[in-house]
């Protein structure tokens, strides 16, 4: 806090307005612009970044930048540890260079990439209750007199509570969305994005069509196995899914052992090709085999297509259930008479 205390009045009430702002920003894009245009206004410099660590992989990745060409680096990916900018988030330590050339640990990767040539580097971490959320990094500085770790530090620290704010809400947004036991979107969003499409696709006379499945003699395995492995083989049903299926096309855990593939820009051809790839992956998969088992299902496939068999959006679902129930109805033996 003693480093705080050199600050100008100006910009710890700069800092605090920017505190004020971010906390009523959950939109990652607008989030992310209000940081470096605070951080642009008091550290004038050729170009300031804000990278984000990927928890899964982690790597660094860049989330916004002003006078940095963003399409260059967008795929860029930076180790923990590589680099000013991984040493920063590896040690949660900010860093001042001012000279990159006697700096042992600075890699040239992203000016190789994006053309700029970085002479000096002010990085300083993101954290969040121990954790490493990121960096904002300002390239070639063009006041290095002073120490600019304690302002950029307030602003760091503001920005950490405003990502991890934002990844929370996100995450609520994202189970509000989703079926827990698939992994697959729920009704919620199905009926939501269907009006969505409709209305797209009537917008751009593109088809749409929609897969309605459902799980051939399903009871068997529960009878045979229990509930639990039941929900289980439906969780492995919903990979073979979302594996057949490629965005902007998405998967729906309808409920219990049905399921709506959405096929945005597909005719009907294109739809029934999908439905005899998902059957045939089922087919080919043993479900339950890390449980001990050798289980084989397969499913009743229904097509419905905008506009051709309906315009709207329960009129979709219903025309791809019938042609599901019909299905289904013709793999039934015949009934031996009496």
């Amino acid at each position: 806090m003693a480093g705080h205390t050199a600050l100008k009045i100006s910009d710890l009430m700069s800092c605090m307005d920017l505190g004020k702002a971010l906390t009523s920003k959950l939109n990652s894009e607008d989030l992310f612009c209000a940081i470096l245009h605070k951080v642009s206004e008091l550290l004038p410099a050729e170009n300031w970044s804000l990278l984000l660590l990927d928890q899964a992989s982690g790597e660094l990745r860049f989330e916004v930048s002003v006078n940095l060409d963003l399409k260059k680096v967008r795929n860029v990916r930076l180790k923990l540890g590589q680099g000013v900018a991984g040493k920063v988030v590896l040690e949660q330590r900010p860093q001042v260079i001012g000279d990159v050339t006697k700096c042992e640990f600075f890699s040239n990767k992203v000016d190789k990439i994006s053309g700029i040539s970085t002479k000096s580097i002010i990085c300083v971490p993101l954290v969040f209750g121990g954790k490493s959320l990121g960096i904002i990094e300002v390239v070639n500085p063009k006041n290095l007199e002073g120490d600019p770790i304690p302002l950029l530090s307030i602003i760091a620290d503001y920005a950490a509570i405003a990502v991890e704010n934002m990844h929370r809400y996100q995450e609520i947004q994202n189970l509000a969305i989703h079926d827990d036991l698939t992994g697959l979107y729920n009704t919620r969003h199905l009926y939501r994005m269907l009006g969505v499409l409709i209305k797209t696709a009537e917008e751009t006379h593109a088809p749409l069509s929609l897969i309605f499945m459902d799980i051939d003699d399903f009871k068997k395995v529960v009878d045979s196995y229990g509930h639990l492995k039941g929900s289980q083989a439906i969780h492995e049903v919903a990979k073979t899914i979302r594996e057949c299926l490629s965005e902007p096309s998405f998967g729906v855990a309808y409920g219990g052992d049905e399921f709506v593939a959405v096929l945005e820009g597909f005719g009907k051809d294109q739809a029934l090709k999908k439905a005899e790839e998902i059957s045939m992956r089922m087919k080919k998969t043993v479900y339950l085999a890390n449980h001990g088992h050798q289980v084989h299902l397969s499913a009743s496939f229904g097509i419905a297509t905008f506009p051709d068999d309906a315009r709207d959006v329960s009129g979709l679902l219903s025309f791809a259930d019938r042609a599901m129930f019909n299905v289904k109805e013709r793999k039934k033996p015949p009934k031996m008479p009496a």
